[in-house]
């Protein structure tokens, strides 16, 4: 018997054994997963690597939006040909910069055992940002290839409100790194609102194209094949702030 015990009273024996009990019954029976996970982020290295790629992909998606807002207007004279196929140059590179930006986040995710923020998120993050300029590309492409005069209207506001929601993602990626995880909600908010405006001036132009018995099945498929690339731009504008706000939630 230690002498804790050896000369102590039945009653203060007892109060002793209840106090344990009760302070056994607040200790954590288990972590989830998410709080060892944490937990093990903390006592690792940080590898920031994977914010600095994805803060890169981001900024070349938003200047790629920008080479797009260069594209002639159809309201316009005729921009010179020549200087239509420089602007699709550009948009090409940078797709391309892209597509590497990805393979690295996807080498680095092989390579690292514990990531910032969860592997799935990444990777939905990376493909999200990627299938943006994937879209922005293939409109730029289609306009080039079907010879078009310059964007219609509705494609002009599309490209803005792409413009927009592409420099809101830019911003807004550094918030996780910087733990400032309340601004990503506000920031999510801009670019829905700006993805159903989208959805909105492509279903009223597809409409007003269909009724319009002044153009014709060529025209048709020219001009919905670029505003369908628009639309699916956007929507993946959307995807890559719904995976901020799900990585902020998780992280807050």
């Amino acid at each position: 018997m230690s002498a804790l015990t050896k000369g102590a009273c039945p009653d203060t024996m007892a109060q002793a054994s209840r106090r344990l009990r009760v302070g056994l019954r607040r200790v954590p029976v288990r972590f989830t997963d998410m709080a060892f996970q944490n937990l093990i982020r903390w006592l690792l290295p940080k590898d920031d690597r994977f914010f600095s790629l994805l803060e890169e992909h981001a900024g070349v998606l938003a200047e790629a939006a920008k080479q797009m807002l260069d594209l002639p207007s159809s309201t316009q004279p005729s921009g010179d040909a020549g200087q239509v196929q420089i602007i699709l140059e550009k948009i090409h590179a940078l797709e391309h910069r892209g597509d590497d930006i990805v393979r690295a986040i996807m080498l680095a995710l092989d390579e690292t055992f514990v990531t910032p923020i969860d592997r799935e998120d990444l990777h939905s993050l990376a493909t999200a940002l990627d299938n943006v300029l994937d879209y922005l590309y293939k409109a730029a492409q289609s306009f080039v290839a079907f010879e078009m005069n310059g964007l219609t209207q509705a494609m002009r506001e599309m490209v803005q409100l792409l413009a927009e929601s592409t420099a809101v993602i830019k911003d807004t990626l550094p918030f996780i790194r910087a733990h400032k995880l309340e601004k990503v909600a506000p920031a999510r908010l801009q670019v829905v609102s700006m993805e159903k405006r989208g959805d909105a001036i492509y279903q009223n132009e597809m409409a007003s194209l269909f009724k319009n018995a002044q153009v014709d099945a060529k025209e048709l498929l020219r001009q919905q094949t670029v505003l369908e690339a628009l639309e699916a731009a956007l929507n993946s504008c959307q995807d890559a702030v719904d995976v901020l706000e799900n990585v902020a939630i998780k992280h807050a």
